[in-house]
């Protein structure tokens, strides 16, 4: 195993800390190098990681240039022959990376690969979803409607429902917390697409990859936790605002819909938007 982890940290330096741990325990197999790049700035516990972690390579952006700006910036860097791109938040388990990297190895039509994700409390996290369609933006995994209506069928094809996770499966795209792919094969497609600044990446770049004729594989022989939202409290309205419009633009960029249909797509995206700045200013 050649491997390089590749993280981005954004206000998460006590879960870094955590998950560079657990790569320290948990990886003992192979070549490895790790790189973490620092989007915050004034993440006071960053500069006690560089000292903590010395075979780790530190790079400090001074300002936050968006998470697949960055994760491209590590990958120019990386040397190994496969590619983790790993949240802060993330911790992993023995084997599991290992695991992982030899099914790659073995499997040159998968594209990228993503293991059982679970939650703080250990249960199940949906990492792995169809593709987003009409219908995703009303029925997606924090929505009222999928709070309130569980088991409506847009919902339950969204997030995989029926699915108990429990074997190898493919599917069309895997969470970005946790990704590996081929190093040739993440430059032949392009990298992640930098008009994404956070969210909806790990999304196109899956899609990508279908389109390309790679395989995107959930692998549940290998798992992780991963204790999601670590940095929400950092997210500003103008992030959210990103969010949005990446969203939209993941829509024009892989659907060649009708105006009527697009200019209605990027109506729903707008009122989404407006309710997720109006919750986050009185909650």
């Amino acid at each position: 195993m050649n491997l390089s982890i590749l993280i981005v940290n954004f206000y998460s330096s006590a879960f870094l800390n955590t998950c560079l741990e657990s790569i320290q325990q948990n990886v003992k197999k192979g070549t490895l190098e790790i790189i973490v790049v620092n989007n915050s700035v004034g993440d006071t516990g960053f500069p006690a990681l560089i000292e903590r972690f010395p075979q780790a390579r530190f790079l400090n952006n001074g300002h936050n240039v968006g998470f697949a700006k960055a994760c491209n910036q590590a990958a120019r860097l990386a040397n190994g022959d496969h590619f983790l791109f790993l949240n802060p938040d993330i911790v992993l388990t023995p084997n599991t990376i290992e695991l992982m990297s030899e099914y790659l190895a073995n499997h040159p039509e998968a594209g990228a690969i993503g293991p059982k994700v679970l939650n703080t409390d250990g249960s199940l996290q949906f990492s792995c979803r169809g593709f987003p369609t009409f219908w995703t933006g009303l029925f997606n995994r924090y929505s009222l409607l999928t709070k309130w209506f569980p088991e409506n069928p847009y919902s339950r094809q969204y997030l995989m429902l029926d699915y108990d996770h429990a074997y190898l499966k493919e599917v069309d795209w895997i969470s970005g917390c946790c990704l590996m792919i081929d190093r040739k094969v993440f430059f032949d497609i392009g990298q992640f697409d930098e008009n994404y600044f956070l969210f909806n990446e790990d999304v196109d770049l899956c899609k990508t990859l279908k389109k390309s004729g790679y395989k995107i594989v959930y692998f549940p022989e290998g798992q992780v936790t991963h204790h999601i939202g670590s940095s929400d409290k950092s997210l500003n309205p103008a992030t959210t605002i990103k969010r949005h419009l990446g969203m939209s633009y993941y829509f024009r960029k892989h659907h060649n819909s009708p105006f009527l249909i697009s200019a209605f797509v990027d109506l729903m995206i707008g009122l989404r938007c407006l309710a997720q700045l109006g919750y986050s200013l009185f909650r």
